[in-house]
């Protein structure tokens, strides 16, 4: 699943299946960019502007340098170019590398001649609009009700990727973390959870996802579901292994 959803090398025809609609010309992605769409953007500007490619390019080394205690060699080694983690999360990228992202998928699009618009702008959302994509529940802070990480009639059914509680030992009460209960280490591959009301994957845990105002929204593979709600923020420094985006699209021209 490819976040501009298909770009043919010799048409270069977007289509824009996979936008949802949550306010006036404003769309959002169904799914945070991955690896392949931003290795994509980071092997065309390459050519283009070797400065910019430089301060976009991801920093691998932070799995360890966030994480000194873990064995996070393999993830250090093979996250950003294994086939096989081509469509999870694109993370340890700063916010300079995310806008640059937009800026290159807005002048893309406005370029080719196959298009639905005539002109839009990718770009991230500002946290404003992030709690509206979001889709929360009237009267709640999360896009199900209750407070619970699964399905209440299917317990086994879980509903983000998020760090858990390990009661294995202690059935009152845990200090211990558990990270995997939900089907997820770290992070997973895209869009493998229900989505939210308007068809939104991972807007609760996964990744954190940033915003133009410099927030991080909707929590991660490593914050317990009670720092996912949607009137919480996370503030980690970038890069960070916890943090990745999803992009916008605002129709500026029909």
């Amino acid at each position: 699943m490819v976040l501009f959803c298909f770009i043919s090398a010799n048409s270069q025809e977007f289509k824009l299946d996979n936008f949802k609609k949550f306010g006036k010309n404003i769309y959002a992605d169904e799914c945070e960019v991955t690896n392949f769409e931003y290795k994509t953007f980071l092997n065309d500007i390459k050519i283009i502007d070797s400065d910019k490619h430089k301060k976009a390019m991801y920093d691998s080394t932070q799995w360890i340098k966030k994480y000194p205690y873990s064995y996070n060699e393999p993830m250090t080694n093979m996250y950003h170019w294994h086939l096989a983690y081509s469509n999870y999360p694109i993370v340890n990228i700063t916010l300079e590398g995310a806008t640059y992202y937009c800026q290159w998928l807005t002048e893309k699009y406005n370029n080719s001649k196959k298009k639905k618009y005539k002109k839009v702008i990718f770009r991230l959302p500002t946290e404003t609009e992030w709690k509206r994509l979001s889709a929360p529940l009237v009267g709640h802070n999360l896009p199900w009700y209750g407070n619970y990480l699964y399905t209440p009639d299917k317990p086994n059914v879980y509903l983000a990727n998020v760090k858990t509680k390990d009661y294995t030992y202690n059935k009152e009460d845990s200090n211990k973390a558990n990270y995997m209960v939900d089907g997820g280490f770290e992070c997973t591959v895209i869009a493998h959870y229900k989505p939210n009301n308007i068809g939104l994957y991972d807007v609760i845990g996964n990744v954190s996802e940033m915003t133009q105002d410099g927030a991080q929204k909707g929590g991660n593979w490593d914050t317990y579901l009670d720092e996912c709600t949607i009137d919480k923020s996370q503030n980690y420094e970038l890069p960070d292994p916890r943090v990745g985006f999803r992009v916008i699209l605002e129709v500026i021209e029909q």
